[in-house]
């Protein structure tokens, strides 16, 4: 019997969280700017619209600048450097990011040069929030993450429910394989999307972490050397 109710205590606590926050949809792409392979996540939240993106040969995610619904720009979002600064433009030719949309095209074009390639990016996968969609339980897809470090990129597989995350996948740019998965603590209601996983250099370290706020207990990781492994703080 104890076993039977476990389910039931997680979606209270589940149901609990999500009722403070805003719903929220994530939808990932996979295709091409001109001929180099890329990944795209575009995340809905409250009206507001983010992403990131990652050419497949570098793996390394670069943040387009959030836009708003219903506004004249909708259609195109920023891709900006490492300061915050806006280098280039990608076009779409929807902003209806749901699986109704089998294909979608637009352009890049960079800002600096003026030069535009094609972008084109097919559905491979849909995550929804729990109150929304009873199925984003069954999904199983790995939400990339917008921060990394200049070796790894994380991703966190979805469990159970939208809100509730039990592990962040730390993963090799150089070959992107899983090296390692951290495990965190369950029922742990942290998920903010692609934000979720902050990184940071710290006394010659690099750090991970899973911010703490109410309903999340939050985690800290570092990299050992010795161990070649990140260690739970």
């Amino acid at each position: 019997m104890q076993s039977s109710l476990l389910p039931a205590a997680l979606i209270a606590i589940v149901l609990a969280a999500t009722s403070a926050q805003s719903l929220a949809s994530h939808a990932i792409y996979q295709g091409s700017i001109g001929k180099s392979p890329v990944t795209l996540v575009i995340e809905h939240t409250n009206g507001v619209t983010r992403g990131i993106y990652s050419y497949d040969r570098y793996r390394t995610p670069i943040r387009l600048k959030p836009t708003f619904l219903n506004t004249p720009m909708r259609k195109a979002m920023d891709e900006l450097d490492p300061e915050g600064l806006p280098v280039a433009r990608l076009h779409f030719n929807t902003t209806n990011f749901y699986p109704n949309t089998p294909l979608i095209s637009g352009t890049w074009t960079d800002y600096r040069s003026g030069r535009s390639l094609p972008l084109t990016l097919k559905p491979q996968g849909f995550l929804e929030d729990f109150l929304r969609d009873e199925r984003s339980g069954t999904q199983t897809h790995s939400l990339l993450q917008a921060e990394s470090s200049e070796r790894f990129y994380f991703q966190i597989p979805m469990m159970l429910s939208y809100d509730a995350i039990g592990a962040i996948e730390v993963m090799d740019k150089a070959t992107g394989k899983r090296v390692q998965v951290l495990a965190l603590s369950l029922p742990n209601i942290c998920n903010r999307g692609i934000n979720t996983v902050r990184v940071e250099q710290q006394d010659e370290h690099l750090h991970v972490h899973v911010d703490k706020r109410q309903h999340c207990a939050g985690a800290s990781f570092k990299w050992d050397d010795d161990e070649r492994r990140f260690l739970q703080l």
